[in-house]
């Protein structure tokens, strides 16, 4: 079943990259209204808008396990980004306690561990541009901040004589002045890296890695490459958490302890509709392989951007 998997996937690959090929040479820039020349040479800019989407895969993984609203704002400062997003799940289908490490006897497994909730996330990115002929590089740090109580807390019961008898197992709220490091709080910090070459040769690379409230400090690469196919954009991408992360929730597979790599493939066809030259909509269709668990998913998301 794995091998039929990962063959099935392969060759998905190899017939995508000819079609993509054979398209190429007839693509053409996707058409935009000219916007006042004041306007582009601003060095103060603001961009919000609201997204809407069937699922929430973030990186590979299906987060919030419904459709999800995602407001977003971005502040632009000559090379400064400073930008909020944010992700709120429409229906409670996702674990609210996530125990990727479940005990071996059956007594000790508590059904709090099969709580749903809605899931919620606010992401604030400050960041940094540096433009060059070749393209832009981009480094900085992400905030990820999760309202709800993901942060499991162990309390050991002791006796008279200190003897540890039992531990108790608790998720207390997660509130935003909890800043606690090693897993505990409710922020992680990624430190990350991007470049995103010109429109000539439209490859980006990015590297990121958790720096704060993550003991497994983990790292996430990933690459891709958007063309242009009679004014839509046709992007392939191909990502990767590298080493065991209970983040990226990769320790444990059926048992197994795993610390390799979690690998995903991306499609995503997208086009943007100018309906005026500071209001857009973009729509998109992502088809997402997540080889580690094994499954393909089919989104579709529609963004209203004010620029």
């Amino acid at each position: 079943m794995k091998k039929t998997f990962y063959q099935f996937s392969f060759v998905l690959i190899i017939i995508t990259s000819i079609i993509i090929c054979s398209s190429n040479s007839f693509a053409q820039e996707v058409r935009k209204p000219t916007k006042i020349s004041s306007e582009e040479t601003s060095a103060f800019n603001l961009k919000y808008g609201m997204g809407l989407s069937t699922r929430y895969i973030w990186r590979g993984l299906d987060l919030a396990k419904s459709p999800a609203l995602q407001p977003y704002g971005q502040v632009l400062l000559y090379n400064f980004e400073l930008s909020v997003y944010g992700v709120y799940g429409l229906f409670e289908n996702a674990v609210k306690h996530p125990d990727f490490v479940r005990p071996e006897d059956p007594s000790k497994f508590s059904a709090i561990y099969l709580d749903k909730i809605a899931f919620n996330e606010v992401i604030t990115s400050l960041f940094y541009h540096i433009r060059a002929d070749f393209g832009t590089i981009r480094f900085g740090i992400s905030e990820y901040y999760f309202s709800d109580g993901l942060v499991k807390k162990s309390t050991d019961n002791v006796d008279s004589l200190g003897n540890v008898i039992s531990t108790s197992v608790s998720y207390p709220n997660s509130t935003w002045l909890n800043w606690d490091d090693n897993g505990t709080g409710a922020h992680t910090i990624e430190a990350s890296l991007r470049f995103d070459g010109k429109k000539n040769f439209p490859l980006w690379f990015l590297i990121g890695i958790n720096v704060y409230n993550d003991p497994d400090n983990s790292i996430y690469i990933e690459s891709g490459y958007t063309f242009l196919v009679q004014r839509n954009k046709l992007t392939i991408q191909l990502g990767s958490a590298i080493g065991a992360s209970s983040w990226y929730q990769f320790n444990f597979k059926n048992g197994t302890f795993r610390g390799d790599f979690s690998t995903n493939f991306g499609l995503t066809f997208s086009r943007e509709i100018y309906l005026d030259d500071w209001l857009v909509i973009d729509f998109a269709l992502r088809d997402v392989v997540s080889f580690y668990e094994e499954r393909n998913t089919i989104l579709f998301q529609t963004t209203l951007k004010i620029e």
